[in-house]
């Protein structure tokens, strides 16, 4: 059976590395901070301080997005002639809080308003006709979709031809045509002047409070943490507006947060914890979808409309059994799939089909089967007539295209490259699972995920408490915005203890004499692939650990392997042989090569080596060992040293020419010099 183990995803180094800091410290950076910054792209000080920026200089003005004019005036004549709106959402957590922030403000301007979310089950996403019927026989003038209604244009035209206006805020992508409504206000209409694209659902449906408030500080004030949750759980870029308007909700969760927010941070176990976005996506989020997964959104909807603790308090226990609820059914169908799986390789995009499962935690569970499995997942919910299937991609397999090519066995399908739905007939599912497979073996994917990590760490000690604090200055942290990740080679695994009955590993890992804890989640002593006492390279996020009153740095483990090293100092010295992407991280300086060079005139000239103690040998604890030897071969290669092995040593001798030397005159340093590496 193909597993997911440790050490098989390829690692793709990186081009950074935290030394040549000063002009960045001299102004007022730590070297981590710093060293974080030039990796994206801020490679001065002044365009660091521009990067961190956070404030109302990023809000954008609302009236840039088309037909926004449009969408103010409608709903001002709706307060005006008292007419019936509903808002029309999603079941997501996207979805519910937009519902829930236009609810709360059109009943504070004295609108009669109502909510409607589709039936994830017997309605699917999106308007649709039997909604709108429902909706005017209920007497509703004015229909206000939110997270959704973008490519309604048959539906739109319906409400129109039975007297009914319908004004569009989304956030998804434009068909080419849009519909015929009142207004229709989206970001990425084409047509559009607003200078960011990304916000969320909720974000456009604040941005239409701004427009009719005519300012954004009062919703702001008032409406900050319901659509920093909706931007976080939507997995939303955190760069320019979303930033600032996600760094606002996060100060408002933590200080004053609506009664409802409040309740299930309390439900939760989460209320007197640092509060980050994290906290949203894997506390909060989870915990509102869960309603929409299980078709009860109107507990969410309930919870965030809460006016005080005591109400919002029976919401919050009511979603966090929703939840477990939620866990239960996802980890019946995990365990059902995975004794499916388990008996044979799978070289092929896994297709899976059942009658006992939840259609609204299948999504979850093919996400998590082709991150297992590194495949193409599709689980489908089958019942005598139809199948209905969610869709997960892995790597940069085109999962759409694919649909596409065997669409002939399907009823019908949606969605895009990575994520998916589709319906199918029962008998068509086996000729599906072979043309889908046939597909997939003529057009393979040519990328799959890796770790890449943003800086290579070659002085630890600037892993300490005040740089680890300082990455704070990226916060908020998330979807184009990651918290940094960044990797250590040939570090010593001094211990690796099982925690949390087995499940998790807590390790501990020594670089030049400083000693590192970590965390490495959902991994054991097994799967890891090293053992006590051997060198590794791990990639990992920094941060601190706050426990009984004691801060301390921690390292959270994405990666390890067993280090290398050695293998690639041998081929380097021995064979004059090295991979130029490998080793291009490590090629040294004039300065380094200098230093080396006077070491060996100081030591008489002669310099003895054993391949794994360098250090030992040798005071070079400034230097790493790869490069180390590739100094050490473009002095040879500058007739400055001869160089010999014998049993397993290093001999290095100084040579005794008193002739000049220019470094250009290596291969070695021309080449690495010349691979346009970037220099940070």
């Amino acid at each position: 059976m193909r597993r997911n183990v440790v050490g098989q995803m390829e690692w793709k180094m990186p081009c950074i590395t935290d030394d040549n800091l000063d002009a960045f410290v001299q102004s007022g950076f730590t070297p981590l901070l710093t060293a974080v910054l030039r990796a994206r792209g801020a490679d001065t000080p002044e365009k660091a301080r521009l990067y961190l920026l956070r404030d109302e200089s990023k809000l954008c003005d609302p009236m840039l997005l088309s037909d926004m004019g449009k969408a103010v005036a409608r709903i001002e004549l709706a307060i005006e002639k008292h007419q019936k709106v509903a808002v029309y959402g999603d079941y997501d957590v996207d979805g519910i809080t937009s519902v829930c922030l236009l609810l709360d403000y059109f009943q504070g301007r004295g609108l009669y308003c109502e909510v409607y979310i589709p039936d994830r089950l017997d309605e699917g996403y999106g308007v649709n006709k039997k909604a709108i019927e429902a909706l005017r026989e209920k007497g509703i003038d004015l229909i206000i979709t939110v997270d959704c209604g973008i490519t309604a244009i048959a539906e739109t035209q319906y409400a129109k031809s039975i007297g009914m206006d319908i004004i569009i805020t989304d956030h998804h992508e434009c068909l080419h045509n849009l519909p015929e409504a009142a207004a229709v206000v989206d970001p990425k209409r084409p047509d559009s002047a607003y200078p960011f694209g990304e916000l969320a659902g909720v974000g456009v449906a604040f941005k239409l409070i701004c427009a009719l408030e005519g300012d954004y500080k009062s919703p702001l004030e008032r409406y900050a943490d319901i659509v920093a949750v909706g931007t976080i759980a939507d997995v939303m870029p955190l760069i320019g507006e979303n930033r600032f308007l996600v760094y606002k909700g996060l100060e408002k969760l933590k200080n004053a947060p609506l009664p409802g927010f409040a309740a299930l941070l309390e439900e939760a176990g989460a209320a007197n914890k640092p509060l980050t976005t994290n906290t949203v996506g894997f506390t909060l989020a989870p915990r509102i979808n869960a309603a929409g997964r299980l078709c009860k959104t109107e507990t969410s909807i309930k919870l965030l409309l809460s006016k005080n603790m005591e109400e919002a308090s029976i919401w919050a226990k009511e979603l966090c059994s929703l939840n477990r609820r939620r866990q239960e059914l996802e980890m019946e169908v995990w365990a059902e799939a995975m004794a499916t799986l388990a008996d044979e390789e799978q070289k092929s995009p896994i297709v899976l089909e059942s009658a006992k499962w939840h259609p609204g935690v299948v999504g979850i569970a093919a996400s998590r089967l082709s991150e297992e499995y590194r495949l193409p997942t599709i689980m489908i919910c089958v019942d005598d007539e139809n199948g209905k299937g969610s869709c997960r991609s892995y790597g940069d397999f085109n999962l759409f295209e694919a649909l596409s090519a065997c669409s002939e066995h399907l009823e019908s399908f949606g969605g895009h490259a990575f994520a998916a739905g589709l319906n199918i007939k029962p008998e068509n599912i086996a000729a599906f699972r072979k043309a889908l497979a046939e597909y997939y073996r003529l057009n393979p994917p040519t990328a799959h995920p890796a770790i890449e990590p943003e800086i290579l760490i070659c002085d630890p000690a600037i892993l300490n408490m005040k740089g680890v604090e300082s990455l704070n200055e990226l916060e908020p942290c998330g979807s184009g915005n990651e918290h940094p990740l960044m990797c250590i080679c040939n570090a010593v695994l001094e211990s690796a203890t099982p925690i949390g009955n087995g499940k998790h590993l807590k390790m501990r890992v020594s670089k030049k004499g400083l000693i590192f804890d970590c965390v490495f989640f959902s991994h054991t002593a097994e799967s890891l692939g090293a053992f006590e006492g051997e060198t590794v390279d791990i990639c990992f996020n920094p941060q601190i650990n706050d426990f009984n009153s004691r801060k301390s740095v921690q390292l959270l483990i994405t990666g390890v392997r067993r280090s290398d090293t050695l293998v690639k100092c041998r081929d380097i010295i021995e064979k004059d042989e090295y991979c130029l992407d490998e080793v291009r991280h490590f090629r040294p300086e004039r300065d380094e090569l200098a230093g080396l060079w006077r070491k060996i005139k100081n030591l008489g000239g002669r310099l003895e080596l054993n391949y794994d103690k360098f250090s030992e040998d040798f005071d070079l604890n400034f230097m790493e060992p790869i490069k180390l030897c590739l100094c050490i071969r473009i002095l040879c290669e500058l007739k400055l040293i001869d160089v010999s092995i014998r049993n397993g040593r290093i001999f290095c001798l100084a040579s005794q020419t008193t002739e000049k030397t220019e470094l250009q005159q290596s291969p070695l340093f021309r080449i690495l010099w010349e691979s346009g590496l970037v220099k940070a």
